[in-house]
């Protein structure tokens, strides 16, 4: 029982690994956007930001840090923090081919960070 690890029947924790469809929102707003997670690095964006951050996954959890910068003005896209620079410290919980996770960005500590994953490709 040693190598219970390796048994074909111990279930496997779901890794946060591929491109996602990102929907997150706070209390000033909803936005959409994709984020690819590989080997420690989130990358991704929108028609308006760019998403740049890292994570650790222990299990089905995670916490990371992820940097939201716009790229291009865009007055039809507005940041869900009303800040065009922000820095979201979050945690979550991987489910198969989903992700949920809540946070903070350092920037605005009062506001509610939430966001749902689901997965597009590998």
């Amino acid at each position: 029982m040693g190598h219970q690890a390796n048994s074909p029947l111990a279930p496997e924790a779901p890794l946060l690994q591929g491109l996602y469809k990102v929907e997150f929102e706070t209390p000033r707003g909803k936005a959409l956007g994709v984020i690819n997670a590989e080997n420690g690095k989130l990358r991704g964006g929108s028609s308006a930001f760019a998403y740049i951050g890292t994570y650790t996954q222990n299990g089905q959890s995670f916490a990371g840090s992820v940097s939201s910068v716009r790229h291009t003005p865009d007055s039809s896209h507005p940041s869900v923090f009303g800040f065009d620079e922000v820095m979201i410290n979050f945690n979550g919980t991987v489910k198969g081919g989903f992700a949920i996770c809540e946070g903070t960005a350092t920037e605005f500590p009062s506001l509610a960070f939430k966001a749902v994953l689901t997965r597009v490709a590998d």
